[in-house]
């Protein structure tokens, strides 16, 4: 959070988005208390955030010097875009960080669009051992880890898409598919197969792990909304966590909020994508 400041005239933006990245053998132990984890974080960025509040010309003197903000921020207010913190909490499933590395994201807020540019992320790789990692044969020398890639289950179909009748032939060639979301975005027609019980939905991006990855408008959140699904009762939600709304069957779902999702419906991201919905 201290690394990504910005100031703006009198106030000082503050990274409210945070995803952090473990290897998976220091992510295990702490699988099922991630988001009592989470929660701590979030506790702790809002003591922080109070403390600067309260102590601005002090921080001035200090921390802002290091960024080159100056005195002249030392009456600014330190200010949080959104209604609460993002702090999400992933594996790295593509290897490469070494056991006892962190890597983390942060971010100002929700992603602006094209026009306004894409801005940059503040990243940061700690480690609990002191020797450097081994050098990577697919990194140039100096560089920091990079970021897990996006990973997409698109599936390419011809133009035209079989009809929702056609779901139970597909199940049973499949055969592990618990849903499936029909689209057209600009790679043509598509249906993704829902095969976890959580699917991550939106546009991605270096630092955003989704799993549909949509190619469309800006309008469309790097990640947009998550489908859960129940194990034991087999029952489907939809959380809202876009900045321009998800709604099911025209009906907003609210932002950070859920709303069961029914056997068939059609689920519109920020009026400019529709996904038709369909359980196994």
């Amino acid at each position: 959070m201290e690394e990504g400041l910005f100031r703006i005239r009198r106030k000082i933006l503050v990274p409210a988005i945070y995803r952090i990245y473990l290897n998976p053998e220091d992510y295990e132990p702490f699988r099922d208390v991630v988001p009592f984890i989470a929660g701590e974080i979030r506790t702790a960025l809002d003591e922080r955030l109070a403390s600067w509040n309260g102590s601005k010309r002090k921080l001035a003197s200090t921390l802002l010097e290091k960024i080159g903000v100056g005195e002249a921020a030392a009456g600014a207010d330190y200010v949080r875009l959104g209604d609460a913190w993002t702090v999400e909490i992933y594996p790295d499933l593509d290897g490469k960080l070494q056991p006892g590395e962190i890597e983390v994201y942060s971010e100002l807020g929700a992603p602006q669009k094209t026009e306004y540019g894409a801005g940059s992320l503040t990243r940061r790789i700690f480690a609990n051992k002191p020797e450097e990692p081994e050098a990577r044969a697919d990194s140039p020398p100096g560089s920091a880890t990079a970021p897990p890639p996006q990973t997409s289950e698109h599936a390419e179909t011809s133009e035209a898409l079989p009809p929702l009748e056609a779901a139970d032939d597909k199940e049973q060639t499949k055969g592990r598919a618990f849903a499936y979301l029909r689209f057209a975005d600009q790679h043509g027609q598509q249906i993704f197969d829902v095969t976890k019980n959580q699917v991550v939905i939106g546009r991605g991006g270096r630092s955003y792990w989704v799993d549909l990855k949509l190619e469309t408008l800006p309008d469309v959140s790097r990640e947009h909304c998550r489908i859960r699904r129940d194990a034991e009762t087999g029952r489907f939600t939809i959380e809202d966590v876009s900045q321009f709304g998800t709604a099911v069957n025209g009906k907003p779902v609210g932002q950070n909020a859920s709303a069961e999702l029914p056997g068939r419906a059609t689920i519109s991201l920020a009026g400019v994508i529709d996904l038709q919905w369909e359980t196994a």
